[in-house]
């Protein structure tokens, strides 16, 4: 932990480069105990304050990212559940987010003056936009597939990362969660039961709202609205009736 606080400098705002609901993310251009990465690290740190799920999030990406391997995940390169101030540490994506490259808000590229680009990026092309896209949905095939299946649980152009190159990179893995196989009248669907409403607003399917149950169904459907989203430029919230509008 020491590590961590010394290479993000006490955590400081200078050096923050997004943030959730539970975490924030901090740029760290070196650290002693890992090998050195050209792209620097991102130290993804629980909120203070979050308590026992913000750990429990932070916990379950390290589940899941260490039986997992692809090259559109983005990896977990260490860890320090630490309890005072859990991490996480991956590759910084310098390329920032596809949400933040899609709709350049003054925050979003704020953000991305704080990953390196000192002038705006120019916008993605369509091309581009299709590559990450392609990207994402092939590391989300991947996690449908591990045994058991492996549910995102909250795919979103937020939650799809760039590197310099034009990457695309699944990341946010904290809601994943195994799924359950059952047999129903279209064939064997693996699911989860939850309580708990998963996903952003405008990427959550009805399924989830309705009958309380994730399914790889439900991370296609947050899939097909990030692909939405992407070639309209437009927000989530209430893109589907839109585009059905017209």
């Amino acid at each position: 932990l020491d590590e961590l606080i010394t290479a993000t400098d006490g955590f400081a705002e200078a050096r923050k480069v997004g943030e959730g609901g539970f975490g924030r993310v901090y740029r760290a251009d070196a650290l002693p105990s890992l090998p050195r990465v050209a792209c620097g690290f991102a130290v993804k740190t629980a909120l203070v304050g979050v308590g026992a799920q913000g750990l429990a999030e932070l916990q379950s990406e390290v589940r899941t990212l260490s039986a997992a391997c692809h090259p559109s995940l983005l990896p977990l390169l260490g860890a320090c559940l630490a309890p005072a101030r859990a991490c996480l540490v991956y590759p910084l994506c310098r390329g920032g987010s596809l949400e933040d490259r899609l709709y350049r808000t003054p925050a979003a590229l704020q953000r991305l003056r704080m990953l390196g680009f000192e002038t705006p990026p120019p916008p993605l092309s369509s091309a581009a936009r299709l590559r990450v896209l392609r990207d994402a949905a092939s590391a989300l095939h991947y996690l449908h597939t591990l045994s058991p299946m492996t549910l995102h649980c909250d795919v979103s152009a937020g939650n799809i990362l760039l590197d310099e190159r034009g990457n695309g990179y699944l990341a946010d893995v904290g809601l994943a969660r195994a799924a359950e196989a059952t047999a129903g009248s279209s064939g064997q669907v693996s699911h989860l039961s939850t309580q708990r409403i998963f996903g952003k607003p405008g990427y959550i399917d009805q399924i989830i709202l309705n009958d309380n149950q994730a399914s790889q169904l439900t991370d296609g459907f947050a899939l097909g609205i990030t692909l939405l989203v992407s070639l309209t430029g437009r927000g989530a919230v209430g893109l589907l009736n839109a585009c059905e509008d017209e």
